[in-house]
């Protein structure tokens, strides 16, 4: 569920031949690392802009006179006013599952990376669901669930205070539980475990419980990825048929900093 490339230099945009083959290596792996890259993030933009159009989150600390390339540093920290660190994503997670039109990927290039700790994991959705029996798919196929900018839950991890009209301009998006790829048609769980305020028709606790299930069922070993960052990697993975989450096992002190570009989605189906 993973490939990395080596000797590409995303400084001079992809041709069509180039970009084409990357898509696919996405599509047929879920996660995409082209290693060994020292850019700045115009280039950048340029080069993620060839597996779609960038989103603008604005409410997210970006790269002076580039909007859509945020950042997420290990000097971030908790507005809980503790003084700890801030790890962003450190629950299993699908990105902006809230919105009516969720980001498709997410790219991530790791400028300064940590010694040890630090990792990015993933969980294949499309094999946590085929590992599912029959029965059990079938009815989660008929299941809608109403995703929320707020998180749903408390004790999931720390997240950025929220402004009230940020939230006002995200109201809830109601998803299916199984996504199909647009690209693929293959069918997916999809799960954002701290954005899903409910199921649709079923009691909350209830559907909390079936969703932590899911969430078990999906991170065990078989169907999981854990990515080692290597300074210069940059990471592209498919939001629709995977969850990821964050490491903050880091040491203190140890520094980490990386750039994010979100690339515009589709609603599901």
């Amino acid at each position: 569920m993973a490939t990395a490339v080596e000797g590409v230099d995303l400084n001079t945009p992809p041709t069509p031949e180039l970009a084409a083959t990357l898509r696919k290596a996405l599509w047929d792996n879920q996660v995409l690392c082209i290693r060994g890259q020292s850019i700045g993030p115009g280039a950048y933009l340029t080069a993620i802009s060839a597996f779609g159009e960038p989103q603008i989150r604005p409410e997210i600390p970006h790269v002076d006179g580039f909007p859509a390339v945020t950042t997420l540093s290990s000097e971030d920290r908790d507005t809980k006013g503790d003084g700890k660190r801030l790890v962003a994503g450190a629950t299993w997670h699908s990105d902006d599952s809230f919105m009516a039109r969720p980001s498709a990927l997410t790219a991530l290039y790791g400028i300064v990376v940590p010694d040890e700790g630090g990792d990015t994991q993933y969980a294949n959705m499309y094999a946590a669901y085929e590992a599912l029996p029959e029965d059990k798919r079938r009815h989660l196929d008929t299941l809608q669930v109403v995703h929320t900018m707020k998180p749903a839950r408390e004790g999931l991890g720390r997240t950025r205070s929220i402004d009230p009209a940020i939230l006002a301009q995200r109201p809830p998006s109601t998803h299916p539980l199984i996504r199909t790829h647009p690209e693929t048609g293959r069918k997916a769980l999809y799960i954002s475990r701290n954005r899903m305020d409910h199921i649709v028709g079923m009691d909350r606790a209830e559907g909390h419980r079936l969703i932590d299930e899911l969430v078990e069922h999906a991170i065990q070993p078989q169907f999981t990825y854990r990515h080692k960052w290597r300074q210069g990697d940059i990471v592209i993975w498919d939001n629709r048929c995977l969850m990821h989450k964050a490491n903050g096992d880091y040491p203190e002190g140890a520094r980490r900093f990386m750039q994010r570009i979100i690339v515009a989605g589709e609603v599901p189906v």
